[in-house]
């Protein structure tokens, strides 16, 4: 599916919209494919991981505390990408993902495959600090 991958990352994730496909390409043989029931856990708040996630299919909720009260906070839908503030900044996740609909396709990207692809682009890097300052501005934080 590395081609399928590329085309959808290209067309539906507006952060990597600028690279080519040979870009993407670097990136998509390392790509990993998790498939989500209804009400399933993606990705826990506090948990430590060193992976990028795009939903491919499916929508998810983002859950965050407020005020001692697991709150939704976003909605977010296939084209949407979590688990960046993490990545960039190397802490454990800041917000529970979890799926709102049954086959909720998600792309997980290794750390290693997603920083080649920062190097090759510091753009990309660039425009998901700048959706990690805006999310944060919002209080959501996937």
């Amino acid at each position: 599916m590395p081609f399928d991958d590329t085309l959808f990352l290209k067309k539906q994730v507006d952060i990597m919209a600028a690279l080519d496909e040979n870009q993407l390409r670097t990136m998509t043989p390392d790509i990993e494919h998790h498939t989500y029931k209804n009400g399933q856990t993606v990705l826990m708040k506090g948990e430590i991981t060193d992976q990028f996630f795009i939903i491919k299919t499916g929508r998810v909720v983002v859950l965050a505390t407020i005020n001692k009260e697991k709150t939704q906070v976003a909605e977010l839908k296939a084209g949407d990408f979590f688990g960046e503030i993490s990545f960039l900044e190397s802490t454990s996740a800041t917000a529970t993902i979890r799926s709102l609909e049954d086959n909720t396709e998600i792309l997980v990207i290794p750390g290693p495959s997603f920083r080649k692809l920062m190097q090759l682009r510091p753009d990309l890097e660039k425009a998901l600090r700048q959706k990690v300052a805006d999310r944060k501005q919002q209080k959501v934080t996937p």
